[in-house]
């Protein structure tokens, strides 16, 4: 799929559903927002970059905490609702910039923290992405990642990136955390810190009309699901009831990388 395709499905995607992304509680809530906010031992003083704000869930975390967020997204409906969103919590240190994540519209060294939540998966050039990160990051400057990844084994790697991008058309990969560390290492920043990938349960009839799968492609994915193999049911904790699916979790997994000071410089 090309790079223009994938962001105009993602802008049909969430442009269509940015409400939704807005309250949705999987987004809105978790302790891997404030492991993020915990991670980045913040003084006060920072200024962060937010890619892919979606709802604004993750600007908000930070807000509180820093000089200033300044939150990006690629479609401009999510950032209209997510601006609102802040607005109505009366955040006041948060700008909101249309931005592609592999193009940032930024000077070199402008962000202390570059940070993006549940919103890789869906970038046309990942590795470019972390490239940009790289460069709008101060020598020193810490680059925190929190998305959908897949365990190194080949079987669920497929079976995971096969639902979420049924669900989603706009999903174009979850990755490893193998390949994230090998882009983010190629893009000149120092691995600090891998956590453990963690389940998150999707509640099936929430999670699919988020996306307003139409019904005969939603009951397609659901017959699907029930005929997967007993180790996929099994590791993504496939919850059946009276033959329909309740539940599937998805795998997230946080990584920390940091720009290193040049032996040039002060």
């Amino acid at each position: 799929m090309d790079e223009r395709r994938i962001k105009n499905l993602v802008k049909a995607q969430f442009g269509a559903a940015a409400q939704a992304y807005v309250t949705s509680a999987g987004h809105a809530e978790g302790d891997d927002l404030r492991r993020l906010v915990e991670l980045a031992r913040l003084t006060g003083v920072e200024r962060v970059l937010d890619v892919a704000t979606g709802g604004g869930h993750t600007a908000l975390a930070f807000a509180p905490h820093v000089r200033e967020v300044v939150a990006s997204d690629l479609t401009p409906e999510m950032l209209a609702a997510a601006e609102t969103f802040a607005q109505s919590k009366g955040a006041s240190n948060i700008r909101f910039r249309q931005a592609e994540a592999e193009r940032l519209p930024f000077e070199d060294a402008a962000f202390d923290v570059v940070v993006t939540r549940i919103a890789p998966h869906h970038f046309a050039d990942p590795e470019r992405f972390v490239a940009e990160a790289a460069r709008v990051l101060r020598p020193g400057g810490l680059f925190l990642l929190d998305d959908n990844m897949t365990p190194e084994d080949a079987e669920l790697d497929a079976f995971m990136n096969r639902f979420e991008q049924w669900r989603d058309p706009s999903h174009v990969r979850a990755y490893t955390q193998t390949e994230w560390i090998r882009m983010i290492e190629h893009a000149g920043l120092a691995i600090e810190l891998v956590d453990p990938l963690y389940p998150k349960r999707y509640e099936f009839d929430a999670w699919t009309a988020r996306m307003r799968m139409p019904e005969p492609e939603r009951r397609a994915l659901e017959r699907w699901l029930l005929a997967a193999p007993a180790r996929c049911k099994e590791f993504f904790q496939l919850k059946v009831q009276d033959e329909s699916v309740k539940s599937i979790a998805g795998y997230f997994g946080i990584i920390e990388g940091r720009k290193q000071v040049s032996k040039e410089q002060p």
